[in-house]
């Protein structure tokens, strides 16, 4: 049994002798694991912005990384659900999330109960896209800039409102920096969904709305909405006859909406970098460019350290914004 066992070790260091051989054992791909799938969670109900862009982030990183890569949808708690499940997986790159900025940025702020640490149960992989809301009315209205439309406001106090998704969504802070910044008397209509409040909007019954670019940009084709501003601190790439709500004078729309991908904490480089590899071939393949132009979302190459950095500023940023607009967590 001696002489077998001194055979076998023989054998094995002879094998590793060989050129190469040691270095391809060391060197052997912690990611994707052979044969296992890689879920993409979406926090929210088939075919938003949000979901359209993850399906076809998916299609393309299954080729970049030569696995199967699915999307499942987990609605609820603002993208909290998703969340929950991302944050409690194993960090080994095969369980990830697609979302928007709102889920780690503004619902720790707005939410009574949120379930998850947006800066410390999650790794941050890639931020995707850039795009944020651009700020609509209807033209029913007798004004088409944003300084008629302020002049108007202060000559017909109480008679103008503002649509949100929900209290607490994007399109309800923002509306509210709107209100402070101008000094204009406006009325907060929340509804349950951009739906809803998109409808009335299109009906006239509510004259403003924060909405999302792809959105806004169908209706004003057709004149049934007008683009006053968008936010952020630069004009959009695809956008780039609408000047942002800044060049306008009005403060405190520095923030620009994100998507991005994350995966759990503690996920380390020997996953992190093929991952990031993978995902950054996908988003600039020929397709995803393509299906960015189709909603009004400039494409972002960040690495992602840069990317972390810009989870921690707009965490910031938005906690500001909720404390000075007077917000109550829901």
């Amino acid at each position: 049994m001696k002489r077998r066992a001194l055979l076998r070790t023989m054998g094995v260091a002879a094998l590793s002798t060989l050129p190469g051989a040691a270095s391809t054992w060391a060197q052997a791909p912690a990611f994707p694991k052979p044969g296992k799938a890689i879920r993409i969670i979406v926090g929210f109900a088939p075919g938003g912005p949000t979901d359209t862009q993850a399906r076809v982030l998916a299609l393309e990183m299954s080729k970049s990384l030569g696995t199967p890569v699915i999307v499942e949808n987990k609605p609820g708690a603002s993208g909290g659900i998703g969340a929950v499940e991302v944050a409690r997986a194993e960090p080994d790159g095969h369980t990830l999330m697609y979302i928007s900025d709102g889920v780690v940025s503004q619902n720790p702020h707005t939410l009574k109960s949120v379930q998850y640490d947006a800066l410390k149960d999650f790794t941050p992989i890639a931020q995707t896209t850039a795009g944020g809301v651009v700020l609509v009315m209807t033209p029913a209205l007798p004004v088409k800039t944003v300084s008629e439309l302020v002049a108007y406001g202060k000559a017909h106090p109480g008679t103008l409102s503002y649509a949100s998704f929900g209290t607490g969504t994007v399109s309800h802070i923002y509306g509210e920096v709107l209100r402070q910044a101008t000094g204009i008397d406006l009325v907060h209509i929340p509804y349950k969904g951009s739906a809803d409040a998109l409808k009335d909007l299109l009906a006239g019954r509510v004259q403003l709305m924060f909405d999302s670019p792809s959105t806004a940009v169908q209706y004003a084709k057709d004149g049934r909405l007008r683009i006053l501003g968008s936010a952020g601190e630069k004009r959009r790439s695809l956008m780039p006859d609408t000047p942002t709500l800044l060049e306008l004078g009005l403060p405190g729309f520095e923030i620009r909406g994100w998507n991005g991908l994350f995966g759990p904490a503690k996920m380390g480089d020997a996953v992190l970098q093929p991952l990031y590899a993978g995902v950054r071939a996908a988003t600039r393949t020929k397709t995803f460019q393509e299906a960015l132009v189709t909603m009004a979302f400039d494409p972002v190459d960040e690495t992602p350290a840069q990317f972390a950095q810009v989870v921690k500023r707009d965490y910031d940023r938005w906690g500001a914004y909720v404390r000075q607009a007077k917000i109550a967590p829901e």
